[in-house]
């Protein structure tokens, strides 16, 4: 099969395919597994998020997508990233830095790091366009004020002489987003673009975010822990944990119908307004240690479903057998993809372990803890 056969193959509609993507980073004493066989698809004009514990593997995920992984310690160890046709693991780096804030942007999760100190705003903002297009200083400082108070920024042409410091935490966002939507991209990668901020101004830039994508039809990833966030601005939820993919769904499905027990017990976590004096719902136990990833499902210690092939196999992603009933796809988007032996039954999400009369969770074999192998 040709290259461009497979392209078609493997994106079809989606603006990104992401197949099989590793990611280890190589301390020189042990490895870590931080991204191992992720798989997924971004419809073009769509919403994706990926959610997860911190270490799960999702800010990872973005840099491998963006060819921004620190050298030499990080490599793309397998894997195929699609993205309009072409494999952006086989590009040249020169291939790659014209392709990134024009086709592909960034929200960064801290606007100051994102954010040149010693330059103004305005030369930021134009330095982008004037990267990727052959405008005259003038044309590119008028369409930075024209950026600026599209996202909301008061008296725009006045702030391009200001510096990052001069703006709040907000602002500085608000100023990240028009950078990345300067180009008219077809992918925005949104990491945390809203951790730094208090909840009324996380409100206001995430409505930004989605009112210009949506103007744009500029497909969003959203990286997140946050599952509130994602019910707003999202249409498909990927869940990752242990740098896999454990569940991929539809938005309303997930949150409606989880069928694997990290997704129950990160739904579970969700505070709400009516357990106000009652105490928090947390997920027990730890994620495991990324340079020492045992044989079988990584959940498996933290899991009150474990059966004993949780111990020693890792499942693969397949489609829910309820959704396939259902008339949900096999695969892309809409499809709902579940990695577990034993999944979550209708009735024990919000029991936080399984109903089913005389079931007990496997308890851990003497042998748990080898460690896998390093394939790739």
């Amino acid at each position: 099969m040709s290259a461009h056969s497979h392209a078609q193959v493997a994106t079809g509609d989606a603006v990104l395919s992401v197949r099989d993507l590793a990611v280890r980073f190589d301390s020189g004493r042990n490895v870590i597994h931080a991204v191992n066989g992720v798989s997924f698809d971004l419809e073009a004009g769509g919403a994706l998020g990926l959610v997860g514990e911190s270490g799960s593997g999702k800010s990872v995920t973005s840099l491998a997508i963006l060819r921004l992984l620190p050298r030499p310690t990080a490599r793309i160890a397998a894997g195929e990233i699609w993205f309009g046709g072409r494999d952006l693991i086989r590009l040249s780096d020169r291939e790659m830095r014209r392709l990134r804030g024009k086709e592909i942007s960034l929200v960064p999760q801290d606007p100051m790091s994102g954010l040149n100190p010693v330059l103004t705003i305005g030369e930021q903002v134009a330095e982008t366009i004037q990267a990727h297009e052959d405008v005259r200083r003038g044309e590119a400082r008028r369409r930075a004020a024209e950026l600026l108070g599209a996202v909301g920024i008061p008296r725009p042409g006045d702030q391009l002489g200001r510096y990052p410091h001069q703006f709040s935490g907000g602002m500085r966002q608000r100023v990240m987003i028009a950078i990345a939507l300067a180009l008219r991209p077809a992918l925005l990668i949104a990491d945390e673009p809203t951790t730094a901020l208090d909840v009324t101004v996380q409100a206001q830039v995430l409505e930004l975010l989605h009112q210009l994508t949506v103007e744009r039809g500029t497909a969003i990833l959203l990286i997140s822990h946050d599952l509130g966030i994602m019910a707003r601005m999202t249409r498909q939820i990927t869940v990752m944990y242990a740098g896999h993919v454990v569940e991929s769904a539809p938005t309303v499905e997930i949150f409606a119908r989880p069928s694997h027990p990290y997704t129950a017990g990160l739904l579970r976590s969700i505070p709400r307004i009516a357990d106000v004096g009652q105490p928090l719902t947390p997920i027990a136990g730890s994620p495991p240690e990324l340079d020492r990833l045992p044989r079988g499902c990584p959940f498996a210690p933290r899991c009150a479903w474990a059966l004993e092939v949780c111990w020693r196999e890792m499942p693969p992603l397949a489609p829910v057998e309820a959704a396939l009933a259902a008339g949900a796809p096999q695969s892309g988007p809409g499809a709902h993809l579940l990695a577990c032996h034993n999944p979550v039954a209708p009735g024990e999400v919000e029991a936080g372990k399984p109903l089913r009369p005389g079931f007990r969770p496997a308890p851990q074999p003497p042998e748990y803890g080898l460690v896998t192998e390093e394939t790739a």
